[in-house]
Order: C-alpha cells, then sequence, then structure tokens
C-alpha cells in the first residue's frame, strides 16, 4: 500500500479531551488527529466495533428504546450495532474490507454486540427511572434534560468537546469506554481517563450544569466513578489551554520534528507506518509495548497460491524497526492485502515498512507472519530494481 503522507502542524483554534491528551504526548501525534487524513490509515476493528457500540448505546440514552420490554430493548441494540457496522465498513480504509469482507467477520463481534446491547438496555431503564425522578420535581418546576453526544464550548471558545452522556438530575458526566481497565484495577481509572473527565465536568459547568461526578462505564459492565470539583475542573481547564497554547507557538515546524517518540507516547499510534521520527528511535526494547514493526529492503519474492488465495512471502533485509536488523522471512501475506488501495505490486528492492506483524521464530532464519487483526504493508519511496 502507499505510504500515507504527514500533514503539516498547522495551528489548533480548539481543544478536546482527544486532542488534549495527545498534545500531552506528541505534538505530530496532534497535528495528525487535528488535521490528517485519517482514512489512509486502516483501524484496528475493535475502534470500528467501538463505533457501533456508542451507537446502539447513545440511541437508548436517547429514549428511543423506552417502552420496549427487556427483550425487545436487547434486539433493538443489535439492529443499531448491525446497521452501524454496515455503515462503518463502508466507509473505512480498503485493507479492512478486504481482510473481512463483512462485519460479522470482525474480530469479536458477537461479543461486542452483546455487551453493547446489554449496556443499551440497562441505559433504556435508567432512561425510565429518569423520567420518573422528572416526574417528582413537580408539575410547577421543569427538570433540567439529559444531553446525551450534545457539543459543549467553553465560554471563550478555546475548549470543546462532546460527552457521552450529561445526566444533571444525577450531576454526573458519564464516557463509555469499549476498552478495558487495567487488569491490577478494573474498577478504577487511568490518569487519561480523569483528564478528560475533569475536562467535560469543566464545559458542563461554563454551559450552565451543575455536575460533581464523573462515570467511566466500561463495555464488559465494569463502571469506575470519581468525584470531581469545581477547583478540579477549572484547573483542568487552564491546564488544556496552557497546553494548547504551547502548541500554538510551535505551529509551522515540520511533522518529523514535532514528533516526540518514545515507548509510552507511540502505543496504539496511527502515525506509525509515516512517522520518521519513530523509525528513527524505534528500539527493540519496544516491542512488547508497542508492537513489532520492521522497515528494510525486498530482497526476495516468493508467489504462491493456496485454496485459490494468492499469497506473497517476502525476504527482507531489516534496517530498522523493534526486530534486530538483518535479514527476515514475512510469510504468506495474501497479495490483497497490500494492494488493497490499488497500489503496485511490490518489487525486489523495494523498501517497505510492515507494522504489527508477528514474530514466530526468533532463531535464524527468523520468521515473521501477518496478523489479520492489525498488520499493514507499507511501500517507502526508494531504489528499486528487478521487478517480480
Amino acid at each position: 500500500m502507499r505510504l500515507p503522507r504527514a500533514t503539516t502542524v498547522a495551528p489548533i483554534r480548539q481543544i478536546s479531551p482527544s486532542l488534549y491528551q495527545a498534545m500531552l504526548r506528541c505534538r505530530a501525534r496532534a497535528a495528525w488527529i487535528a488535521h490528517g487524513d485519517k482514512a489512509a490509515v486502516p483501524l484496528l476493528p475493535k475502534a470500528l466495533l467501538g463505533t457501533c457500540f456508542h451507537a446502539a448505546v447513545e440511541q437508548a440514552n436517547r429514549g428511543q428504546f423506552s417502552g420496549l420490554g427487556r427483550d425487545e430493548q436487547l434486539q433493538a441494540a443489535r439492529n443499531v450495532f448491525d446497521r452501524s457496522a454496515q455503515t462503518v465498513l463502508a466507509q473505512t480504509h480498503p485493507l479492512l474490507r478486504v481482510k473481512f469482507g463483512s462485519p460479522e467477520k470482525l474480530p469479536y463481534y458477537n461479543l461486542y454486540r452483546e455487551r453493547a446491547a446489554i449496556e443499551a438496555a440497562d441505559s433504556a431503564e435508567r432512561v425510565n427511572l429518569d423520567r420518573s425522578r422528572e416526574r417528582d420535581y413537580g408539575a410547577l418546576e421543569q427538570p433540567p434534560s439529559r444531553a446525551v453526544e450534545e457539543r459543549l464550548v467553553s465560554k471563550d471558545g478555546l475548549i470543546v468537546g462532546r460527552p457521552d452522556l450529561i445526566d444533571p438530575i444525577g450531576q454526573e458526566v458519564v464516557d463509555y469506554k469499549t476498552g478495558l481497565g487495567q487488569d491490577d484495577v478494573p474498577n478504577e481509572m487511568s490518569e487519561a481517563e480523569i483528564r478528560q473527565l475533569r475536562l467535560y465536568v469543566h464545559l458542563a459547568i461554563e454551559n450552565g450544569i451543575s455536575i460533581s461526578r464523573a462515570v467511566i462505564a466500561r463495555s464488559n459492565g465494569q463502571r469506575a466513578s470519581i468525584n470531581i470539583s469545581n477547583e478540579e475542573a477549572a484547573e483542568e481547564g487552564r491546564n488544556a489551554r496552557e497546553v494548547l497554547a504551547e502548541y500554538n507557538i510551535r505551529a509551522g515546524e515540520s511533522f518529523d520534528i514535532a514528533g516526540q517518540p518514545s515507548v509510552e507516547n507511540c502505543q496504539f499510534c496511527p502515525c506509525i507506518p509515516f512517522c520518521e521520527s519513530f523509525w528513527r528511535a524505534a528500539a527493540l526494547t519496544w516491542a512488547e509495548q508497542c508492537g513489532t514493526h520492521i522497515e528494510g529492503r525486498i530482497v526476495a519474492i516468493e508467489l504462491s497460491t493456496v485454496q485459490e488465495l494468492n499469497l506473497v512471502t517476502l525476504r527482507v533485509d531489516v534496517q530498522r524497526g523493534t526486530v534486530p536488523v538483518g535479514e527476515i522471512y514475512i510469510e504468506q501475506i495474501p497479495e490483497r492485502w497490500i494492494n488493497s488501495d490499488g497500489s503496485d505490486r511490490l518489487q525486489e528492492g523495494d523498501f517497505i515498512r510492515v507494522v504489527f506483524g508477528r514474530i514466530v521464530s526468533e532463531l535464524p532464519p527468523r520468521v515473521m507472519r501477518a496478523d489479520r487483526t492489525a498488520t499493514a504493508v507499507w511501500s517507502v519511496p526508494g531504489p528499486r530494481s528487478n521487478t517480480v
């Protein structure tokens, strides 16, 4: 596939919770989130399923499943999940469509679908309960309404966010996460999650909504909550504004200079395929946390066919990445994965980057295999020789 172009580090007018977290990690990553062609890089299947999960729960929180029985709520949520999956897969990078063909073939599709159905049905019941609570306000008092996926902007226009759910009656903000918590503290929150929630509380307060509690609702049913004071929320807002200002002072620098690679900053980063600073800094010790990635020159190409599937095995002289330099065999990559974007066939002498591979043999000859969930093969501009 053709390597995407890095974006320019252009000014950013407003900071969101996701941009805030990215700026704290790496200016280049923040620039990509704000200005990059994100459709040029395939998402992980889990991210697509997360979108479907949110779609089902959003409909429940909007009251679309109220008045239905439990079984009907579950089925209605599954239907929303399925429709969303059809839409997002049709719009995503062609590599994912080639790999999976239909949404049902995405890894853990049914697991996420059922988790979405259960959370949506539970949310529908909470909507019914809130409506009962609203009636307790009495006929002379108008109760505040729930805000679902409502875009909030700070008074100065610098901070923006779209919380999954704001419940003014319960005075809480809820954010749904399809990822699980840490294994050792599953009912607690990460620092990044706490920062995000504090910003949401800050935005709510700036918009006249009294919020004092924040909840992370995970897709496996676990919930974690913290109390957030007005002072803590305001302090997070000040920090976010300072981070935005610092970023904009550096606007105009090259993507390469803006990159701040480290084993922590590069975890799950979508910029890895085209981030030169990553490839200069990547070390063998990064593999466990960041994944297995190689850059090198194709020495030989072997074609084969198994059950009418055209496969490519590459012998590559590895020069950089999270594996040792030297030759490695990348076995039996489906040819359609390599050319899913309509790019030319690979040739001996081409330089490539293979991200999120899977090492199956550390002993010579070293062997890597493609992982259906995450592996992508990218062509890197460089010298070319014999066509195969």
